[in-house]
């Protein structure tokens, strides 16, 4: 779940949507579980997929990622 501002931010979301969720697949693939070990490995993929959200519905930002469900295989 993504934690957006407001209704504008969420109108430029809508469109771009698809590669954010592509751009997701692709760092998501390149981890491996040793980089989720822990908070602070969370914490950063957490900052990761918020910086690269971030770069693609600019001016608007997402605060926040929040996972509902973590699976690692």
């Amino acid at each position: 779940a993504l934690v957006l501002p407001g209704m504008d931010a969420r109108a430029a979301l809508t469109p771009v949507l698809p590669g954010v969720f592509d751009l997701f697949q692709v760092h998501l693939r390149e981890l491996r579980s040793s980089d989720l070990e822990g908070s602070a490995g969370v914490y950063r993929l957490k900052e990761e997929l918020v910086r690269r959200i971030n770069l693609e519905i600019r001016p608007y930002e997402v605060s926040d990622v929040l996972f509902k469900e973590i699976i690692v295989q």
